[in-house]
């Protein structure tokens, strides 16, 4: 009669709760999916601004000798990084690093990771 029982339950709570976690993974996975995309679109900003600012960058964030902006396969946060390494950081480059890495802990080394 146990069993008989327990089997009752768990076909009601599967009733029950099947749709409500298969509802819950179709949502939490298109949540997944516009986070990845706005990673992206977000980093082909930041690829264009490396590119776009990159004299600017190169004459106010680094020492001459640095690692250079205006690749446009990295991002600002990936060069800041390169320079952060070898200790080519200008003032104002070591402030931008700093605000990054309080932002994002180790922000600037994980983008040269990536």
């Amino acid at each position: 009669m146990r069993g008989f029982v327990l089997l009752i339950v768990a076909i009601l709570l599967a009733i029950i709760i099947l749709p409500i976690g298969f509802g819950y993974q179709i949502i939490s996975s298109l949540f997944k999916a516009v986070n990845e995309y706005l990673f992206k679109v977000a980093k082909s900003i930041d690829q264009l601004g490396n590119v776009v600012c990159r004299d600017l960058f190169n004459d106010t964030l680094i020492k001459k000798n640095g690692y250079r902006f205006g690749n446009e396969d990295v991002t600002i946060s990936h060069v800041l990084g390169k320079n952060e390494e070898t200790k080519t950081l200008s003032i104002m480059g070591k402030g931008l690093a700093w605000i990054l890495n309080t932002i994002d802990k180790d922000h600037n080394v994980k983008a040269i990771e990536r």
